[in-house]
């Protein structure tokens, strides 16, 4: 995967939205979503899977580095798959991450 993303500091970003990279995993009629964007003072990367056996919602994990956060995502990737997990679809979207 070719993909780069940069941190910006609070300071420096006034833009209320933030890009977000989600994956959507299935296996029979399960799914799985794992969101990978900053939090919203653009001061950390969040990591947010929401698996279908957790009742009280979204997990998530903060990075400092984009990379960090990339290789946690690849380990996550890498479990559901040895499970059976197939990747059904990825996209990118700018989302309002000051609500």
């Amino acid at each position: 995967m070719a993909t780069c993303a940069t941190r910006r500091s609070a300071e420096t970003s006034s833009d209320p939205e933030v890009r977000v990279l989600r994956w959507t995993f299935r296996r029979d009629d399960d799914a799985i979503v794992c969101e990978l964007g900053l939090n919203s003072d653009h001061s950390a990367y969040e990591l947010r899977v929401n698996p279908p056996w957790n009742a009280a919602g979204s997990t998530v994990e903060q990075f400092d580095d984009a990379m960090s956060a990339f290789q946690r995502h690849a380990a996550i990737e890498r479990m559901l798959v040895s499970e059976g997990w197939l990747l059904e679809g990825f996209e990118s979207e700018r989302i309002n991450r000051r609500l």
